[in-house]
């Protein structure tokens, strides 16, 4: 009995799968009759819409037209804002409006191609279906019609307060709480009604404003003002014993590095020392530091009146909310400077920057630096309203006394610069073009500092080499050849820096020798130099910052560098000469020589190889040994010929024959 109704069981299964079965194949048939029946290849499928424009079944370049036309007709079209019974109209253009014509092509075209049974029954179903629109609208034109949309829409705008000089008297305007635009989720309610076209009246969202200062705190600036303008005020300044004996001896310094600098300049001897200020990266020489005492002005007794006149040309007052929100009474800068700058001179002593002063044997030491005297305007109001709350209505001047140079002591000292690391001179001929151009790229890099762990391109540093930037045509080398351009010379600067730089051990990254050798130059520790390469770039691993210094004269530059290298000593090497090659020829065809007649218009040098090492010990008595094979490929010779003697592959070779020689005419005895 179980057995027969197993049997039966499994009957039941196998209809089962058979009923399933036949569903399923007749769903799929359904599915191939309906994708038969979609939308065609390149067109929109039928009852599409979009911004109520009907593209159904239209082929996809009538879709992009349609959109195109409706895009244009959507910039004209005016947008109705309203609130409280205020209405204004704002043309879609205005908003900025931009309607993605390429990405709504590919929504309506996308529409009844999903794929499977949904985009199969959507295919069948002709009924409308709406596709949105895809644009932008710029949100930059909408903040600048925002608060013209507020003044014409909402009856109430916030008002944060406001103290003025109205007619000469204080006016102090009271704050009070009111309404402004939502400007995004009014942008977001026009996008949602833009995405399907339509342009029905939006009611414009707002937020209530509650400004962040009560009525009482203008008032108390509104007094303030008054009791700062309603008179005139005296701020006065008396300098103290120490300060006048502090200035006196400065002058008296001053004028004695005066006189001793005269005096050595008569008898036409060096500078003791030189000294150094700060200048942006660079340090200069410090050519004021031997100007007349003048130059440090005794403190005297000033006083400075501040008349009614004064005080309301100079009156500001505005809301401020760092720390915390307040309104605060400002008397502008460059009034007040009027005003102080009869006694400006008699007050005002700048701060003097930290210097370096280099003796003749090449020690650094620090000149150290200096707070200045100067009026605080910062503080300039505030000491205003405290002499009025006195009876004469004065109050002392606020002096800083401690204003700090932007270059300190405790910076200097930061680079670490303890005296001469290494020095190079390399020698030239004199009152050439290229001389001059040695001359300008030493004065452009003289002073130049590179602190630790920076690294320094000469290229980024001078920039192109060019008429304008005073350099002069001179001959250099280009492509292996010898050409002239603006700043020709300068790889006689870039050599004597390489060699500064080998002897005090500093890391040298990026550097080129020459094609070929000029005997003016040490044999492979020679750089060449152009715009923007090849480039002369080291790095600072030492501790200490790198001053290069730069000097020269009509027949000789010399790099200085100072710093402290950690006490490295360097041994430099260079091998014998090898691998001597001759020099390859170079023709110049000239048509006025003869075929057999040939000038060497430059004899050329030889090719040839040499190894540099530089070994550095450091002061545990470790050694870094640094080897470079450097190749020269020799100068050209230069060979002056007729053009048929070039011969093929060269540059100038013609493949002309060159003409027969002229036959030698016999001659006859002469009478006489």
């Amino acid at each position: 009995m179980s057995r027969d109704v197993e049997v039966q069981r499994k009957r039941g299964t196998f209809s089962s799968l058979r009923v399933l079965g036949a569903a399923l194949a007749v769903l799929i048939a359904i599915v191939v009759v309906v994708s038969a029946l979609g939308p065609k290849e390149g067109a929109a499928a039928p009852g599409v819409v979009v911004g109520e424009v009907v593209v159904g079944g239209r082929s996809e370049d009538d879709v992009r037209q349609s959109l195109t036309t409706l895009a244009a007709e959507l910039e004209k079209r005016e947008l109705l804002l309203v609130r409280d019974g205020k209405e204004l109209s704002v043309t879609l253009g205005q908003l900025g409006f931009a309607l993605d014509v390429d990405a709504t092509t590919a929504a309506v075209l996308a529409v009844g191609r999903e794929g499977g049974l949904k985009g199969a029954m959507q295919s069948l179903n002709r009924t409308r279906i709406d596709v949105p629109l895809v644009f932008s609208l710029d949100e930059s034109a909408m903040g600048e019609l925002l608060p013209s949309w507020e003044h014409a829409l909402i009856e109430v705008l916030p008002f944060d307060g406001s103290v003025e000089l109205k007619d000469g008297e204080i006016v102090a305007k009271p704050p009070n709480r009111g309404h402004k635009l939502d400007g995004p989720a009014l942008k977001k309610a026009i996008e949602a009604q833009l995405a399907w076209g339509k342009t029905a009246p939006i009611t414009v969202p707002v937020i209530e404003v509650v400004p962040p200062l009560t009525a009482q705190d203008v008032e108390r600036a509104a007094d303030r003002a008054r009791a700062i303008v309603q008179g005139p005020i005296t701020l006065y300044y008396t300098p103290t014993d120490e300060e006048i004996a502090l200035a006196r001896q400065e002058n008296e310094e001053a004028a004695k590095r005066r006189a001793d600098s005269e005096q050595r300049e008569k008898q036409r001897l060096p500078k003791k020392k030189s000294r150094m200020k700060r200048k942006g990266r660079r340090l200069v020489e410090d050519k004021e530091s031997t100007k007349q005492p003048s130059r440090f002005p005794m403190p005297e007794p000033i006083e400075v009146v501040f008349d009614k006149e004064a005080l309301r040309t100079a009156f500001r007052a505005k809301r401020i909310d760092d720390p915390v929100p307040q309104f605060v009474v400002e008397l502008d800068e460059a009034e007040v400077k009027k005003k102080l700058a009869p006694v400006v001179s008699k007050l005002y002593d700048a701060a003097r920057d930290a210097r370096f002063e280099i003796s003749e044997d090449g020690k650094v030491t620090i000149v150290p630096s200096r707070p200045g005297t100067r009026v605080d305007p910062t503080r300039l109001v505030e000491a205003l309203y405290q002499a009025t709350l006195t009876a004469g209505r004065r109050g002392p001047l606020p002096v800083d006394k401690n204003a700090e140079p932007k270059f300190t002591t405790k910076a200097a000292e930061a680079l670490g610069i303890r005296g001469l690391v290494s020095e190079y001179a390399t020698h030239h001929s004199c009152c050439q073009p290229r001389v001059k151009n040695i001359h300008r790229i030493c004065d452009m890099l003289d002073g130049a500092i590179v602190k630790t762990g920076e690294t320094f391109s000469v290229n980024a540093a001078v920039g192109p080499r060019t008429l304008e930037r005073g350099f002069l045509v001179a001959p250099s080398i280009g492509d292996g050849e010898m050409t002239e351009t603006p700043g020709g010379g300068v790889s006689q600067f870039a050599t004597t820096l390489y060699n500064a730089l080998f002897d005090g051990g500093y890391v040298i990254r990026e550097r080129k020798p020459h094609s070929f050798y000029f005997n003016r130059y040490p044999m492979g520790l020679e750089a060449t130099l152009s715009y923007p390469s090849p480039d002369l770039v080291f790095f600072n691993d030492t501790s200490a910052a790198i001053l290069l210094r730069c000097d020269y004269s009509e027949t000789h530059i010399r790099v200085r560098l100072f710093g402290d290298n950690g006490g490295r000593r360097i041994d430099r090497r260079v091998s014998q000469p090898f691998e001597y090659t001759d020099p390859r020829i170079e023709y110049l065809a000239n048509k006025n020589r003869e075929p057999d007649d040939e000038k060497v218009k430059d004899a050329g040098s030889h090719g040839f190889s040499v190894i540099t090492t530089r070994i550095i010990t450091l002061p545990d008595g470790s050694r870094k040994e640094e080897k470079r094979t450097v190749k020269y490929t020799g100068k050209p010779r230069l060979l002056e010929v007729h053009p048929c003697k070039i011969p093929k592959g060269e540059k100038g070779h013609t493949g002309e024959k060159c003409p027969d020689p002229p036959k030698e005419e016999e001659g006859g005895a002469s009478g006489g």
